[in-house]
C-alpha cells in the first residue's frame, strides 16, 4: 500500500472485544432417577452458586484495539493524548504491554504499572490516553500492539482497518481510486464520503422538519380559522334580537354581513398584533439567551483498508474504519424575518375575515319577526 502514488503513511489497525466469563454455570442435569438428578417424584435442584442447582455468573467485556506502536501519526492515536504514563514505541512490538482509555480506567479502577487480562494473558498498563477533545470518544478502551492483538487473538496477518495518508490534501481523490482498484473487495472511504453522509443525513432530517411543520401549520390555521367560525356564530347567535332588530329598522342582508365581518377582522388584527407582539419577545429572548445544544459527528482518522474476520480467545469483529466522535456547540438564535411577520398578521386579519363572513351569512338568515318574537 505505502507503493501506491500519493501514499505517505499506511498504518493497519485489528479490532477485537475481550470478554471474561465468571461464576458458575447451574449444577446438576437430567439423567435417571438414583443418578443425583431429578427423577420421578424428585424436585429439581435451586439454590445460588453453591453447588445447589443455582448459578450466579457474569461476563466482562471490553473492546481492544491492536495498533501499530511505532505509527501514532496517523490512526487511532492521532486523536489522543498520553494523561499519565508513556505511550507506544517501536520496542513496544509483540510486547505484552497496553493504554487504557482514561475513562475505562477510572471506571474499572486501572493505573499505570496494573494489570489487566486480556484474552487469558496479563498485560501491563503503560499509559492512560484521553482523547484530544472533551466531548469525544477514544477508539477503544484498550489500546495493545498490533502484533500482540494478533497473537493473542490466534490470528496472524489479519487486519479490520488501514489507515493511509495522502501527501497532500489534492491527491486525496487519487488515492482513494487506487485503493479501490488494487482492493476491489475493501471498503475505502475518505473524509469527503462521511462528510458526504453527514450532510445528506442532515439534509434528509432538515426536509422532513420543515415539511412536518409546513403541514402542522396548516392544520393550525385550519382549527383557529374554524374555532374562529364557531366562536362568531355562537356571538351572533346572543345577539338575535340586536340583528333581528336591526333588520327590522331596514338593515340590508349584505351591510349586516359586512357589519359582523367587520368586527371579526377587527378582531382578527387585534389578535394578530398581540400575537406579534408575544412573537417578538419571544425572539428577544431566544436571542439574548441563546441556548447551545451540543452536536458530535463521527470522522475517520484515515481511509478504510480490507477488512478481514478474526477469531481466538478475544472475539471478533468485521472490517471498517475507526472514528473519533468531533463535538461542535451550535448557538440557536432566532432570525427575524419582514416578510413572515407580516404574513402572520396578514393571515390573522384573514381568519377574522372569514369567520365574519359566516357569522353574518348566519346573521343575514334571521328573520326580524322571528327574531324579535324569540326573546320576547
Amino acid at each position: 500500500m505505502l507503493g501506491t502514488d500519493g501514499v505517505a503513511a499506511a498504518s493497519g489497525a485489528l479490532s477485537l472485544t475481550n470478554s471474561t466469563f465468571s461464576g458458575e454455570l447451574p449444577s446438576g442435569g437430567f439423567g435417571q432417577p438414583g443418578e443425583g438428578t431429578p427423577g420421578d417424584g424428585e424436585a429439581p435442584p435451586t439454590g445460588g452458586a453453591d453447588g445447589e442447582g443455582g448459578s450466579a455468573f457474569g461476563i466482562d467485556s471490553f473492546t481492544v484495539l491492536g495498533i501499530d506502536p511505532g505509527e501514532d501519526a496517523i490512526g487511532p492515536l492521532a486523536s489522543v493524548e498520553v494523561s499519565d504514563g508513556r505511550g507506544f514505541d517501536a520496542a513496544d512490538s509483540g510486547e505484552l504491554v497496553a493504554l487504557v482509555d482514561s475513562s475505562y480506567a477510572a471506571t474499572s479502577a486501572i493505573a499505570v504499572g496494573d494489570t489487566i487480562d486480556v484474552a487469558g494473558s496479563d498485560v501491563e498498563v503503560v499509559g492512560i490516553v484521553a482523547s484530544t477533545s472533551d466531548s469525544a470518544d477514544t477508539a477503544a478502551n484498550v489500546y495493545l500492539p498490533l502484533e500482540t492483538a494478533q497473537e493473542l487473538a490466534g490470528v496472524e496477518d489479519v487486519l479490520s482497518t488501514v489507515y493511509v495518508q495522502a501527501d497532500s490534501a489534492s491527491a486525496i481523490d487519487s488515492v482513494q481510486a487506487a485503493l479501490s482498484d488494487e482492493l476491489p473487495d475493501a471498503t475505502v472511504s475518505s473524509q469527503s464520503d462521511l462528510a458526504s453522509t453527514v450532510s445528506g443525513s442532515l439534509s434528509s432530517a432538515n426536509e422532513m422538519i420543515t415539511n412536518l411543520g409546513t403541514w402542522l401549520s396548516i392544520i393550525v390555521l385550519a382549527v383557529a380559522v374554524m374555532i374562529s367560525v364557531l366562536f362568531t356564530i355562537s356571538g351572533v347567535t346572543r345577539r338575535t334580537r340586536e340583528f333581528g332588530t336591526l333588520k327590522a329598522i331596514g338593515w340590508s342582508n349584505g351591510r349586516v354581513v359586512r357589519q359582523v365581518a367587520g368586527e371579526s377582522m377587527v378582531q382578527g388584527l387585534i389578535g394578530g398584533a398581540a400575537g406579534l407582539v408575544l412573537g417578538l419577545v419571544g425572539i428577544l429572548l431566544i436571542n439574548v439567551i441563546q441556548p447551545t445544544i451540543s452536536a458530535a459527528a463521527e470522522t475517520p482518522s484515515g481511509m478504510g483498508g480490507p477488512g478481514g474476520g478474526m477469531g481466538g480467545p478475544t472475539g471478533g469483529g468485521g472490517g471498517g474504519m475507526f472514528e473519533t466522535a468531533q463535538a461542535t456547540d451550535i448557538v440557536l438564535s432566532a432570525p427575524l424575518t419582514p416578510w413572515v411577520l407580516f404574513a402572520a398578521v396578514g393571515l390573522a386579519v384573514l381568519g377574522g375575515l372569514v369567520a365574519g363572513m359566516f357569522g353574518g351569512w348566519r346573521a343575514a338568515r334571521l328573520s326580524p319577526a322571528e327574531a324579535l318574537r324569540s326573546v320576547a
